[in-house]
């Protein structure tokens, strides 16, 4: 061991120790600087990639709101343009009572014709008959 109650001197002086100390002190000052630069240049990157971020969300966001403004329009023109049940069961109604009438029309032409026909072939053979009755007569 050295020491001062060894015979060997040691190599160590007041200078050489503060120079040690000092050289130490400077080390570490050093690293502390580098990690504060380190450090700082970790929350810059960060803050950066945070902005990013932030700005990629509201891009996001705000094609969601235009995508939702898009479909909302579009059920608002389906609610306007689409009739409702109750419009669309009175008007089925309605034109169902038109078709019955328009049968019922049919059926009344048709019964019509089918009784002025049955009227001229009546006539038509009574004249027939009166013809041959004439014809009889005569001969």
């Amino acid at each position: 061991m050295s020491g001062e109650t060894d015979d060997r001197r040691s190599s160590w002086t007041v200078d050489t120790l503060k120079d040690h100390y000092d050289q130490r002190f400077n080390d570490q000052e050093q690293a502390v600087k580098s990690a504060l630069t380190a450090q700082k240049e970790a929350v810059a990157a960060a803050l950066a990639a945070s902005e990013k971020a932030v700005a990629v969300a509201e891009t996001n966001a705000e094609k969601w709101r235009q995508s939702a403004n898009e479909w909302r329009g579009a059920m608002n023109d389906r609610e306007r343009n689409l009739m409702p049940r109750t419009e669309a069961e009175n008007a089925s109604k309605a034109n169902a009572e038109k078709i019955n009438a328009l049968g019922t029309r049919i059926d009344k032409s048709e019964g019509r014709t089918s009784g002025l026909l049955t009227i001229f072939a009546i006539l038509s053979s009574l004249g027939v008959l009166v013809a041959i009755f004439m014809a009889i007569r005569r001969g």
